[in-house]
């Protein structure tokens, strides 16, 4: 009879010994009997397949924890040593494929995603697209290109809940190319180029990346994806347009506890981390000495 607590090989059912971690810093065991070494899965979190998943990383140390949730409840988290596509597909790999997927403009998970989950769609957070224009153009634009372009975005922050609205907003931003297209596209002659370098650049630099990156959301069909009408029938729910479920939701909660408990090893930060975030799983279990 197995002793509850101690984990066995899947190949040989020897009982399985500690034997390091990986580079996520996830404990590996290995088999003194058929030599295999691997991770243990977590048994407490569900196969199930969610609908709508909500994608964020926090910094803890020298170590980031990816999380995953539903609009209720947290799915999976996995802890690695910076954000990329290869350590996002860490996380990804471990759950079934979304209908939608919420992120913010992380490079890495807009590389994982369609990787490991090729037929979901991705919903890009309004907020984080709200603070890409305010550090490229500021709150006072001094142009009037700027000026028209915060203002779409303020609308877009506000919120269009429909397809028309969104339809209408896409109408004024090609509106805005129009109007200010041949503005966006000035050159500045630079007369010392260093070597490599070309001899101009852009003279309107901000208010034309602001620009080509609410045409590239519109164009990849990132934007608007929460008032689609066939995904909400998928989903069966309303899509959010922020990741505010993780960056408010979890997030600040965790940096508050965490500020409360400056003295923790990072360790110790780390497993408060993830007491945190398994209580608000789908069906956490009471602690061994709950009564």
């Amino acid at each position: 009879m197995k002793q509850r607590g101690f984990r066995y090989c899947s190949t040989c059912k020897h009982r399985l010994q500690k034997w390091g971690k990986t580079n996520a810093g996830t404990p590996r065991w290995r088999c003194p009997n058929c030599t295999s070494t691997g991770i243990h899965a977590r048994p407490d979190l569900s196969d199930e397949v969610y609908p709508i998943l909500l994608l964020d990383g926090i910094r803890i140390g020298s170590q980031v924890c990816l999380i995953a949730r539903t609009p209720q409840y947290v799915a999976a988290w996995c802890w690695v040593p910076y954000e990329a596509g290869t350590t996002w597909d860490k996380l990804l790999v471990t759950l079934p494929a979304p209908a939608v997927v919420i992120c913010d403009d992380q490079k890495g998970i807009l590389v994982s995603i369609p990787r490991n989950w090729p037929e979901a769609a991705i919903q890009r957070c309004h907020f984080h697209v709200w603070q890409n224009v305010r550090s490229k153009l500021t709150l006072l634009p001094q142009t009037e290109a700027g000026k028209h372009l915060l203002l779409l975005t303020k609308i877009l922050l506000k919120g269009l809940h429909t397809v028309e609205d969104a339809e209408r907003w896409k109408t004024k931003l090609q509106a805005w190319e129009q109007l200010h297209g041949n503005f966006i596209r000035e050159r500045t002659v630079n007369p010392n180029p260093k070597p490599g370098q070309r001899k101009w650049r852009y003279t309107h630099e901000w208010p034309r990346s602001t620009y080509r990156q609410f045409a590239k959301l519109v164009k990849d069909a990132q934007l608007f994806t929460y008032s689609d009408d066939n995904l909400l029938q998928q989903t069966k729910q309303p899509i959010p347009r922020t990741t505010n479920h993780v960056e408010g939701g979890i997030n600040s909660q965790l940096r508050a506890k965490l500020k409360l408990h400056r003295g923790m090893s990072e360790d110790h930060q780390r497993r408060l981390v993830e007491w945190y975030l398994y209580s608000i799983t789908e069906s956490p279990k009471p602690t061994r000495n709950c009564r």
